[in-house]
């Protein structure tokens, strides 16, 4: 696994998700903002472009990557489905309670071994918080 930053979506496998999504969704539209020539920040695309249609495409990649299953996925596995929801989450994107409370209880008994551990820790409390918060809005 390779990470970037604390947040549970600066990981290698969640990015890849995100990104295979994004592209799946809005195709040429986000090759052209994500392009060299394009000063935006990936987080301001992100913004743009998170809706309800590339939150199920990146769970798709996950389940095209890992199986069905998702009780029988690895911590990586299950980190960047943590990573794909918190930051749908973190936009405005609704998201079925019941994937909120996986990703939850996913990060709560993730095991911290990122460095800096300190930034991390205090990300992921914020992250378990955003998720178990009541989202009016979800599906």
């Amino acid at each position: 696994m390779g990470h970037w930053g604390v947040r549970s979506y600066e990981v290698d496998e969640a990015n890849d998700a995100l990104d295979l999504a994004f592209e799946r969704v809005h195709g040429r539209r986000y090759d052209e903002l994500m392009s060299d020539r394009n000063p935006t920040p990936v987080e301001q695309i992100h913004r743009q472009l998170a809706d309800a249609r590339t939150l199920a495409a990146a769970l798709d990649a996950l389940r095209d990557d890992h199986g069905d299953d998702l009780d029988s996925w690895d911590d990586v596995a299950r980190l960047a489905l943590c990573g794909v929801v918190v930051l749908h989450a973190e936009l405005g994107v609704p998201v079925p309670d019941d994937l909120r409370d996986r990703a939850a209880s996913w990060l709560e008994a993730e095991e911290l071994d990122w460095d800096p551990q300190p930034k991390r820790d205090a990300r992921r409390r914020r992250e378990i918080e955003l998720l178990r918060r009541p989202c009016p809005d979800s599906p």
